[in-house]
């Protein structure tokens, strides 16, 4: 039963792309227990159950200093951009499951004030000659190591270069 429910998960891989990445071919850091879900799947409940994940509900993606009830959250903006995101992958016939994975990641390593608070930290951190800071290096920083998720290489590779 359990083998029929993962092959149905599976069944619109076999449309997809040469180019697509399918979940058979995702690298998981560690092993893990068989599971339903395909692993690009998994990252995507992983991430959106994290902490830092969950920290995206309150922040803003813009700072005003006036009133402003349109002023757009950080979770709104990493939704959207993963259903974009998901939306393009559908039309080149790729993995809207890493797609979505990467997406809804890529910004959870992001310092308060977004860029301008990023490279505020950069400097400081080239100043001080203990590196740099990239929010996303972070992105991968906080699901891999501080919140110990397996993530699966391909996941936290695109957060890295996005």
């Amino acid at each position: 039963m359990i083998k029929n429910i993962k092959e149905i998960m599976l069944t619109n891989e076999k449309i997809f792309s040469e180019y697509a990445c399918k979940s058979e071919k995702g690298i998981k850091l560690n092993e893990e227990k068989e599971d339903i879900r395909p692993v690009f799947f998994r990252d995507i409940d992983k991430i959106i159950h994290s902490q830092a994940y969950t920290r995206y509900i309150d922040k803003t993606q813009v700072y005003a200093f006036i009133d402003n009830d349109h002023i757009t959250h950080r979770v709104l903006h990493v939704q959207l951009v993963a259903k974009e995101a998901r939306t393009i992958g559908r039309a080149l016939r790729l993995n809207e499951d890493l797609i979505e994975a990467i997406a809804l990641g890529h910004d959870v390593g992001h310092a308060p004030f977004g860029h301008a608070g990023e490279k505020f930290l950069d400097n400081i951190a080239r100043r001080e000659n203990i590196g740099f800071f990239c929010h996303n290096a972070q992105s991968v920083k906080m699901l891999k190591d501080l919140e110990n998720l397996n993530i699966t290489v391909q996941t936290l590779d695109r957060n890295i270069g996005t």
